[in-house]
């Protein structure tokens, strides 16, 4: 298998409050980890079998090692789209993030 799409790893805090100015400010992402990963998409019947719900835009990240900092998203090849988290496995061999698309 072939790992040829690049995966940003993002983390964001909430937004944080500036006593000075008396409102929040957001907090800017940061960068945590950059690898190669295979990406596919999810079937639709193993979309209803995992969430009992079908979302077109759901996608397998298979990793060759875990992420082990914390992470709030991720891109996919530096496109504009932000997917979190809804399932980790551990495998024998590397690690599958099954991800979806991020609506907020």
């Amino acid at each position: 298998m072939r790992k040829t799409q690049i995966i940003k790893f993002y983390y964001q805090d909430e937004n944080s409050y500036d006593p000075y100015s008396d409102e929040d400010t957001p907090a800017e992402p940061k960068l945590v980890a950059k690898r190669y990963a295979n990406v596919t998409d999810v079937g639709t019947n193993r979309l209803v079998e995992l969430f009992s719900k079908l979302n077109q835009n759901a996608k397998v990240v298979r990793l060759d090692a875990p992420i082990n900092e914390a992470w709030s998203y991720l891109t996919i090849d530096n496109g504009s789209i932000k997917y979190r988290l809804e399932t980790q496995r551990q495998p024998l061999k590397g690690t599958t993030l099954i991800v979806d698309e991020d609506n907020g």
